[in-house]
């Protein structure tokens, strides 16, 4: 079995063994966010960084830490899902999956963990009116 260099990052980051964690396809990953609402918190820290909902496996409205939302538009590119929101059209968010024995976590192409910490049915509350 090959590690790859991010799952192996991500054990140093989150003090894991190798075999506590292993990296997801993009639609295993959607395949627990769909219609449902995730909750990310950064890791580590736990200071949160926003919610998502998950409309569809394509589109997302995501609401920001300050209450502020956005319609995003999801792209699976190989080993990574990619998000597009509606208020940065042109900047990408891009993220290699990994399912851990305490959920999912993900790591951004710079490097950036967060963790899923809530996983509901709830819709997003937004304190703004959605862009469109």
């Amino acid at each position: 079995m090959q590690i790859r260099p991010l799952a192996v990052l991500l054990c140093c980051c989150l003090g894991l063994p190798a075999t506590a964690q292993e990296q997801i396809t993009p639609d295993a990953f959607l395949d627990q966010a769909d219609q449902r609402t995730l909750t990310f918190e950064n890791f580590p820290g736990g200071s949160l960084v926003g919610v998502e909902q998950f409309l569809s496996r394509t589109r997302t409205v995501w609401s920001r830490d300050d209450g502020t939302c956005t319609y995003g538009k999801i792209e699976v590119r190989g080993p990574q899902i990619c998000f597009f929101y509606e208020d940065l059209p042109v900047q990408e968010h891009c993220w290699v999956p990994f399912q851990s024995d305490d959920g999912l976590v993900v790591v951004s192409t710079s490097r950036a963990i967060q963790k899923v910490t809530k996983i509901t049915r709830k819709p997003v509350v937004c304190e703004d009116q959605i862009l469109s």
